[in-house]
């Protein structure tokens, strides 16, 4: 072998160890709880928010509260709510009840639905939305 194609060789191999990986593309984490039910309805400047959620882990959800990011017609975020759901312990496959009432913004048209535990750890929610309010 010539020395031009050893050099070429070398060269080649130390650019593919000193060139970064592609990142692994991460697979989508499972959901921690599914929403199967939503009611969203309009009383004044009140919106009165009824469901139920599924734990659809593999571990018992401590303390969930949810958060409903309210959206304008453009899909500008007017205005974040919190609220707990009615169980505080919700075990792995069970369901738990919600039903709050919150004064949102009166041009607010649809809303996304997000969760986090006690520990603040947010929660992935399958059929968060958005979710057009009535």
């Amino acid at each position: 072998m010539s020395t031009a194609f050893r050099f070429g060789a070398a060269l080649v191999l130390i650019a593919t160890l000193l060139y970064p990986q592609a990142k692994k593309s991460k697979k989508p984490k499972a959901p921690d709880a599914v929403l199967e039910k939503i009611e969203i309805k309009r009383e004044g400047e009140i919106i009165l928010l009824d469901g139920v959620i599924r734990n659809t882990s593999i571990k018992p959800i401590r303390g969930m509260v949810l958060q409903f990011e309210f959206f304008a017609p453009n899909k500008k975020s007017l205005a974040v709510m919190n609220g707990p759901i009615e169980s505080a312990i919700v075990e792995p496959d069970e369901q738990a009840e919600f039903r709050l009432q919150v004064k949102a913004p009166t041009t607010a048209v649809s809303l996304v639905v997000e969760a986090r535990d006690r520990d603040q750890k947010d929660l992935v929610i399958d059929k968060n939305g958005p979710y057009p309010i009535e």
